[in-house]
């Protein structure tokens, strides 16, 4: 499924009208769509200049978890 709004990616809709599991693509790819569009001046290209261990990558990866999977809490 697509989403019909630019402001809600694909795969959101997707994972949450399916309930599939996201892929670590999925994972990525929100992940890094949440980090870039918390700050304006951040580059598309620069998340993947990020370390793993990078702290706003695991802030941004754990947020994009929430928002495909949602929480057992």
């Amino acid at each position: 499924m697509f989403s019909a709004s630019t402001l809600v990616p694909d795969q959101l809709v997707d994972c949450i009208a399916t309930g599939r599991e996201p892929t670590a693509a999925d994972l990525d790819s929100v992940a890094a769509r949440m980090w870039r569009e918390v700050s304006t001046h951040r580059s598309a290209f620069s998340w993947g200049d990020l370390a793993p261990l990078a702290q706003d990558r695991i802030v941004a990866m754990r947020s994009a978890v929430m928002a495909l999977q949602g929480s057992a809490r």
